[in-house]
Parts: structure tokens; C-alpha cells; sequence
């Protein structure tokens, strides 16, 4: 027997009495106990809707829903990190690798030209720190406002908000200072490597903000028709 929509819409409150709050992953809880308790139901007539929830319940162990969440987030993770390393190696590949060798060489000939290597140094960490930055804080608002209209939490906006994780590179920046002493005497093939390093942790950045977290937010969309991004 199928459940009925009051039945299905007691299944979305369970899971979030269970401290599941996002609604992604509630859909993927609940298609999976609704079929449990549709089996046991056709298995055995007698049997109540809530004695086969908590039976199905009780098959998640004592952590409950808590390693579905952790898998699902993990999940997310890997499939943004690897959409950011699929575009990042279309970089080396012609014709953008043409691109990427012609900005680190623009950048070095800076380097280069610079008489006070700070110049040019600070203002790389600065903008490689600001922009992720900003995209955090517009991220935010945008998704509050998603919140508000749809009155519904996904547990993909918090992984996009992190770029996949790759938002803890952002420490990099933070420890940086400690180059700036010395970098003035620095030799040839360390401001060479210091350009490589740049242009790439741009490219990262660039990639993550510009294309991945669109393309996701439009599969996102795509596969939920609930999903509406502001």
C-alpha cells in the first residue's frame, strides 16, 4: 500500500523532531522510510503506520539520522571538490592553458618590476582573502532569503556557502605575513613559484565562485522543483 500525503507530511515531521533540518536531506529520509514502512505494511495488514516508522527507525542504530547527515555532507563535499578540479584542469589543456601560462608570466613580469615587492604582494593575499569574502557574505543573505520565501533549509546551501570546503584555504592568507620581510630578497625561482602559486589560488577561487556554485545551484533547482535560490 502507498502512504498518503498526510502520512508522508508525518514522515518530514519526524525527521526533523530528529534534529534533521534540511529539507534535502529530510526528502532522501523520508523516500527511504516510506518505502520501509510500505513494505511492512504490505507484509503485515495489522501493523500501525507508527509501529512501522519506529521499526524503521530503529535500523539507523542509536545515532539515528546523524551518519545519514554526515555521509550526505561528505558526499556534497567530494562532488564540489571534484566539479572544481574537473574545470581547473581544463585550464592546462589548450586552449586555456595558453591563458593560464600568459597570466603567470604577466604576473611574474610584475613581480619583477616592482621595487618594493610588497606592492604587489599584499595586494594579492588581500584580494585572493576579499573576494571568497564577499562571496560568503552575499551568499548569506541570498540564502536567508531563500529561507524566508520557501520556509525550508538545504543542507547544499551550507555546502556551497563553504565552496565544498574549500573555504578553509582562506587560512593561507592569514599566515602569509610572515613573507613579507624577507621577500624583497628573494631569488629569481621563489618569485617565479610565489606567481604560479597566485595565478593557480586565483583560478581556485574563480572557478568555485563563478561557475561551480552556478552550475550546482541550477542542478539543485533542476532536481527539486521545491529549490528556488533568490
Amino acid at each position: 500500500m502507498k502512504l498518503d500525503e498526510f502520512q508522508i507530511n508525518e514522515l518530514y515531521k519526524f525527521t526533523q523532531k530528529h534534529y534533521v533540518d534540511w529539507y534535502d536531506v529530510q526528502t532522501e529520509l523520508v523516500d527511504h522510510l516510506a518505502n520501509g514502512i510500505e513494505v511492512q505494511l504490505e507484509q503485515n495488514s495489522n501493523l500501525t503506520f507508527e509501529s512501522a516508522l519506529n521499526a524503521e527507525f530503529k535500523k539507523f542504530g542509536v545515532t539515528g539520522f546523524s551518519d545519514v547527515i554526515e555521509e550526505k555532507t561528505k558526499a556534497l563535499n567530494k562532488k564540489y571538490r571534484l566539479l572544481v578540479w574537473k574545470y581547473f584542469k581544463d585550464f592546462f589543456k589548450l586552449p586555456k592553458i595558453i591563458l593560464t601560462l600568459f597570466l603567470v608570466w604577466i604576473y611574474f613580469e610584475l613581480f619583477q618590476l616592482m621595487p618594493n615587492k610588497n606592492w604587489i604582494v599584499i595586494p594579492t593575499f588581500a584580494t585572493l582573502f576579499v573576494a571568497p569574502t564577499v562571496f560568503f557574505i552575499h551568499m548569506t543573505k541570498q540564502i536567508r532569503k531563500t529561507e524566508q520565501l520557501t520556509n525550508k533549509k538545504w543542507l547544499f546551501d551550507s555546502i556551497n556557502l563553504q565552496l565544498g570546503g574549500l573555504v578553509h584555504i582562506l587560512s593561507i592568507g592569514l599566515y602569509s605575513g610572515v613573507f613579507f620581510e624577507s621577500i624583497n630578497s628573494w631569488p629569481i625561482y621563489l618569485q617565479a613559484v610565489f606567481s604560479i602559486i597566485s595565478v593557480l589560488f586565483g583560478m581556485i577561487i574563480y572557478i568555485s565562485v563563478f561557475i561551480v556554485s552556478p552550475k550546482l545551484r541550477r542542478q539543485m533547482a533542476k532536481q527539486h522543483p521545491e529549490y528556488k535560490f533568490v
